[in-house]
């Protein structure tokens, strides 16, 4: 004020007192620094003058004549600047205050104008609703819908507590809404007119829609409906902040003329660079940003803040389509330096890519692809209408990169959260599952529209990894939150609430792919999802026409393990049903290499091999999360309980060398001797010793105290249909505790009363019966059945030790050469045509040289008989050594 004062009192020769006053100010520090400003802005001034010169190269007089002129012209007056210096004096004309705020314009910030236009979608609505336009109140309330979406995003962004964000006029709107909708469908029908279709079709979708966002914001609508006034006041002290300050400052244009700015819109970025944060420059920042990404010295947070700006302020489709793609890669980035990005910087880059594919699936003029053609990128684009036929913009990017990557980050936040020690951020993390699942679902819908073939089968293969190993209460769940209007046609919307039929129809289309690891994973998928809900035969029927078992070790690891786990799921669905020789069959080979936890992907364990820390970090990274992993104790007490219920009979039958060596589970033989070689045997603390002192219990003939122990086991809760397992494991204990029985005593018995051994085990006497009559049918029981007299006759033969290794010996003997003889058909069945030919063209004279002859060739023949033979036991063993290798494992 001073300075123009001071202006002032140099125009005038009278000044008053309060110029006087005015001029004592500025002495001392201030004056000489006002005095700086008056010579640098004449500086200015000058320099100003200099560039609206003529650029005309040669100095003749008469530029120079015009250049005086100009700089005459340019340079204010005592008079004019006086008069503009009056202007900032609390006496100066009101006039002119009126009519420069007249020539301002209201300039709103883009929250501002989305609340506007809130606004004015409700203003629409209720005059649709008097009219009983409702095909407009839809269209408008759908407007309503995707602001409170984009609020709702604003207000997780900017961290504003939920208390009061959803705004009093929307709660309004949709009460006074559905009253409205209510009476009119009443009144139609109690007067019983026909409306139009297609107002009767708005209508019927608006009372759907109002009842669906009614359930979504049901506790926020509670509150408003019990005092409206009050949650209005609090609605309003919760965003009751302070507006910033706008400061309005002049710039001398080139022409003369005067332009205001306000330096509210002016963003200094760091290194005191000014940032253009404005919808006509977002394209420029975008470049600068795109320029600056991946150098040493970038701040990536700054980078987030700015494109984040950057969103608020555009105005366009393409802009925002811009935005997004810089924005949620921008977000991914973040974690380049850290085990994974921070959970709220995730959920805030899953609704940004939500909002991305929501604003593609909403305007089909706009794609997103890999390979685009050349174009401006500072420039605005919009469809154009090319022979009569509008031409799609494709903007350059990979969706289904963003979204595996996004997908890809959730598996790390989930690895790197301790389910145990923080257990509720565990839960907090894997809530954001749903919604990332119906970003799956609707970016295949985006995918099947633009006819991506590739792209939609990994999208598909990503939804199923997030379904396949859940109840189908889960899945249903995550199916409900799919909106109505996303559409598939690999998922029917008929059969979307159905999970297997929905789990059958996503691995049908991945089938027909033409990648084979999609394909070998669908299998997979599909297996392990039958063999969770008790569908055995239909996994092992799979499972075998597939013949993964064949290649898998071939496979990746990825696939290696899913393998691994769909492999465990199905001896676990074996085991349900009571299937206990497959499911012995089927877990055996994971067992037997004491790695399960390692196989499954479960934990990283070291045993003889120590692991370089890169190889440690890669085998971190595989480990699924916790709520993925298989129960191993319950994996275990299945594998184990099957071997009880096989071996322990076998180990009773000791009359032969070959039923000793039917013994196949060296883990399970391995723990009894164990057993054996302790003194003293406490209590079961544990589930293998519940199964040990079960076996032993049942060795002893005590099948009562093996079945007590079996079903006190405290895993077996675990499992969906406990009771149905139990009966069935009691049932196989009485009927083995029997067949060991048998095989321990018949040697004491001349004969046994089946009603007697129907008493003792708690069978039924057609049990008993059948299940002597199948001993007796397969050679291990030396007995007989007395059908009238209901006895089975045991047919004692007393073997000396003599006999009973001559046995051996014959029984070797046998196999020896039944094995030699099989090897010496194959090879004489090659050889025999040429052999013929030799013979038949040899002449032979003397009788005696011929006998030598042949004699010579019988002895060359058991020559060559016994190597064939060495051949052929090796080539067995190899057999079995390339069967027994076909586990796999993770490497």
């Amino acid at each position: 004020m001073s300075f123009f004062a001071k202006l002032e009192g140099s125009s005038d020769s009278s000044s008053s007192s309060g110029s006087d006053s005015e001029e004592s100010i500025l002495s001392g520090d201030e004056g000489i620094a006002q005095d700086r400003k008056l010579a640098e802005a004449k500086k200015t001034k000058n320099k100003a003058s200099m560039f609206l010169r003529s650029d005309a190269e040669d100095s003749d007089e008469e530029s120079e004549e015009e250049s005086d002129e100009d700089e005459e012209e340019l340079s204010d007056s005592d008079d004019e600047r006086a008069a503009r210096g009056n202007k900032f004096l609390m006496g100066a004309d009101s006039t002119d205050e009126e009519e420069e705020e007249e020539d301002k314009t209201v300039v709103l910030s883009a929250k501002d104008k989305r609340f506007a236009e809130m606004e004015a979608a409700i203003h629409n609505i209720n005059n649709a609703t008097r009219n009983n336009d409702w095909v407009l109140a839809s269209t408008e309330l759908d407007k309503v819908f995707r602001f409170i979406q984009r609020h709702q995003v604003t207000v997780v962004a900017t961290t504003v507590s939920a208390a009061g964000h959803i705004p009093p006029s929307f709660l309004e709107i949709l009460v006074s809404l559905e009253k409205d909708v209510n009476d009119t469908i009443s009144s139609e029908k109690s007067a019983k007119k026909k409306m139009a279709p297609g107002k009767a079709k708005a209508l019927n979708g608006l009372k759907q829609t109002l009842k669906k966002k009614q359930k979504e914001f049901e506790a926020v609508l509670k509150t408003y409906i019990e005092d409206p006034s009050a949650y209005t006041a609090a609605y309003e002290a919760a965003n009751a902040a302070p507006a910033p300050k706008k400061v309005a400052k002049k710039v001398q244009l080139a022409d003369g003329g005067d332009q205001e700015q306000s330096e509210d819109f002016m963003t200094i970025g760091k290194g005191g660079k000014a940032l253009n944060l404005t919808p006509e420059g977002v394209f420029k920042t975008l470049r600068e940003i795109f320029e600056n990404r991946g150098r040493k010295n970038t701040d990536r947070t700054e980078t987030i803040k700015i494109l984040s700006k950057l969103l608020e302020v555009s105005e366009t489709t393409y802009q925002k389509i811009r935005v997004l793609l810089a924005l949620v890669p921008a977000r991914l980035d973040y974690s380049q330096n850290l085990a994974h990005i921070p959970h709220e910087s995730w959920v805030l880059g899953l609704n940004e890519l939500d909002q991305l594919v929501t604003l593609l699936l909403d305007n089909p003029d706009y794609v997103v692809q890999e390979t685009v053609g050349e174009y401006d990128d500072l420039v605005e684009r919009e469809p154009q209408v090319v022979n009569g036929k509008k031409e799609r913009v494709a903007v350059a990017g990979s969706m289904i990169s963003l979204l595996e990557s996004l997908d890809n980050e959730f598996t790390k936040t989930l690895q790197h959260t301790d389910a145990h020690e923080k257990g509720s951020d565990y839960i907090e993390r894997l809530r954001q599952e749903a919604p990332l699942y119906t970003l799956i679902a609707k970016a295949q819908s985006l995918f099947e529209r633009d006819a991506t073939t590739d792209s939609t089968a990994r999208a598909v293969v990503r939804r199923l990894e997030h379904v396949y190993a859940k109840p189908d209460i889960i899945i249903e769940h995550f199916e409900s939150k799919i909106p109505s209007g996303i559409k598939s046609s690999v998922v029917p919307t008929e059969t979307k609430r159905d999970a297997e039929t929905l789990i059958h129809d996503l691995c049908v289309f991945i089938y027909g792919s033409d990648a084979p690891v999609l394909r070998a994973r669908a299998i997979l998928f599909h297996i392990f999802n039958h063999a969770s809900h008790g569908r055995y035969h239909q996994a092992r029927d799979l499972l075998l026409m597939s013949h993964l078992q064949d290649t898998i070790q071939h496979a990746d690891v990825t696939t290696q393990i899913l393998y691994n786990r769909a492999i465990m799921q199905l001896g676990l669905a074996a085991f349900k049903l009571g299937y206990i020789v497959e499911c012995q069959t089927i877990l055996g080979d994971m067992f037997a290499t004491q790695r399960q936890k390692e196989l499954l992907a479960q934990s990283v364990q070291r045993y003889q091999q120590q692991l370089s820390p890169e190889q440690e970090l890669i085998e971190k990274r595989r480990l699924l999360p916790f709520h993925m992993h298989l129960n191993v104790e319950l994996l275990e007490a299945a594998y184990l309980t099957s071997c009880m219920l096989i071996e322990v009979p076998l180990l009773a039958s000791v009359d032969t060398e070959e039923q000793r060596r039917r013994v196949t589970s060296k883990v399970f033989k391995r723990l009894l001797d164990l057993a054996d070689r302790q003194a003293f045997m406490g209590p079961p603390e544990n589930t293998r010793d519940h199964i040990i002192k079960a076996s032993k219990a049942l060795q002893a003939g005590e099948w009562e105290k093996a079945r007590d122990l079996i079903l006190s086991i405290k895993i077996w809760s675990l499992l969906e249909n406990v009771e149905q397992v139990k009966d069935i494991l009691a049932k196989k204990i009485q009927e083995e505790g029997l067949r060991t029985y048998l095989f321990t005593y018949s040697s004491y018995y001349a004969s046994l009363s089946l009603s007697h051994l129907s008493t003792t085990f708690s069978l039924p006497q057609q049990s008993v019966t059948s299940i002597i009559s199948r001993m007796i049918y397969t050679d291990e029981l030396p007995a007989s059945l007395d059908q009238i007299d209901k006895v089975v006759i045991f047919h004692r033969v007393d073997q000396t030790e003599v006999q009973r290794l001559a046995q051996q010996l014959a029984e070797r003997t046998s196999s020896l050469l039944e094995q030699n003889e099989k090897t010496l058909d194959l090879k004489l069945g090659s050889n025999q045509q040429n052999n013929n030919d030799q013979r038949s063209g040899q002449t032979t004279t003397n009788q005696e040289g011929g006998n030598k002859n042949e004699r010579r060739g019988n002895n060359g023949g058991r020559g060559s008989y016994r190597g064939r033979g060495g051949r052929g036991r090796g080539g067995f063993n190899a057999g079995l050594g390339s069967t027994m290798g076909r586990r796999v494992t993770a490497q």
